[in-house]
């Protein structure tokens, strides 16, 4: 499967556009990834996004600190960069996933962390590439990711405004096909401090297409991102929660993952278009339920109709109350029996 920018935007726009972020919770094992895909696809979702790098190009043998989340959830006499490398899929497996994603009709892509993997990636023919939080200010390499004319997604987790507007101006300096990620860099992230607000108002900076790198638990904050103008969303998937590994506590499993994508579109589906109008199932509400202006008692012919004369009821048809200051004061034309419909012939032009 395969989307151009454009293509991308209008498939957002009608349905959302879902992302499975695999991330590493195939702890290094293709055909854990194969199943990821599988899950990924039958959960409902629009893409599978996996991470693609060389560890000796991005991790030090000598950094001895791991991030909380990592320290938590892994072997606290590990290092970071054994994780890591043991978490590694080799060139050849990312093939294997990207014609497998085309057979199961699901859109691949991934986020290289060194420009080794960035042209591997490119090399591959993919559609879509994403740049991750880490490297908002890495702008050499983002102008690096820029010159290969792929569509950028670019994550602005962890960083000020001020990085973020010189990362976006790095990664938009040859290609203008650009997609902005609200993320708050926490796993999982606290709902109070996921800061929904900002999405307008990146997309008023920026004027690009702005979506939420959810990493909350459950579905309900990225239903509040829908009516500040998200529709592309990217969500942590796992296998199961309990597999070892640093992602999978704060991923969704499968079941939880088709829930995800039900939800979001469901809410979706009721945002709307902003334009008050009367919907197709409230004309028959509206015709039944509308009340009109009947004769409030017998009312005889030349009578001069006051507030006393009139009722407002609830009958198949007539002139609506908003009128009733044209009708008092003048006369009618003939008698009218109580609780009859109000029609304008009755009613004098004098």
């Amino acid at each position: 499967m395969s989307m151009n920018y454009k293509q991308l935007l209008q498939h957002a726009n009608e349905r959302l556009f879902i992302i499975a972020e695999a991330g590493v919770n195939h702890n290094g094992d293709v055909n854990t990834a194969l199943r990821l895909v599988d899950a990924a696809v039958e959960a409902g979702c629009d893409a599978i996004k996996f991470q693609t790098w060389i560890t000796e190009k991005v991790y030090s043998v000598s950094r001895s600190v791991k991030p909380e989340y990592q320290a938590r959830t892994t072997d606290a006499s590990e290092s970071e960069f054994a994780i890591i490398k043991k978490l590694e899929l080799s060139f050849s497996n990312f093939g294997t996933l990207k014609k497998y994603c085309e057979e199961r009709g699901i859109l691949f892509f991934s986020t290289p962390d060194e420009i080794e993997s960035a042209n591997f990636l490119a090399s591959l023919g993919v559609s879509l590439m994403k740049t991750g939080s880490q490297d908002v200010t890495n702008l050499p390499f983002l102008r690096q990711i820029s010159a290969l004319g792929v569509p950028v997604i670019f994550s602005t987790g962890a960083c000020t405004m001020t990085e973020l507007a010189e990362g976006v101006e790095a990664i938009s300096e040859s290609t203008k096909e650009v997609f902005l990620l609200h993320c708050v860099s926490s796993y999982p992230a606290p709902i109070d401090q996921m800061n929904l607000s900002v999405i307008p108002t990146l997309k008023a900076a920026f004027g690009l297409p702005v979506g939420l790198s959810d990493h909350t638990t459950g579905a309900f904050v990225a239903c509040a991102a829908l009516p500040l103008g998200a529709r592309i969303f990217e969500k942590h998937i796992t296998l199961d929660k309990n597999m070892a590994g640093p992602d999978h506590q704060a991923s969704l499993d499968p079941s939880e993952m088709r829930e995800y994508c039900s939800t979001l579109r469901g809410v979706y589906r009721g945002i709307g278009t902003g334009i008050k109008q009367i919907m197709p199932c409230e004309l028959d509400a509206r015709n039944a339920f509308r009340r009109f202006v009947v004769a409030g008692n017998d009312i005889k012919a030349g009578s001069v109709l006051s507030v006393g004369d009139l009722e407002f009821k609830k009958v198949v048809d007539g002139i609506p109350p908003k009128y009733l200051d044209m009708l008092l004061g003048r006369k009618v034309r003939c008698d009218i029996k109580a609780d009859t419909p109000i029609e304008w012939q009755m009613i004098s032009n004098d």
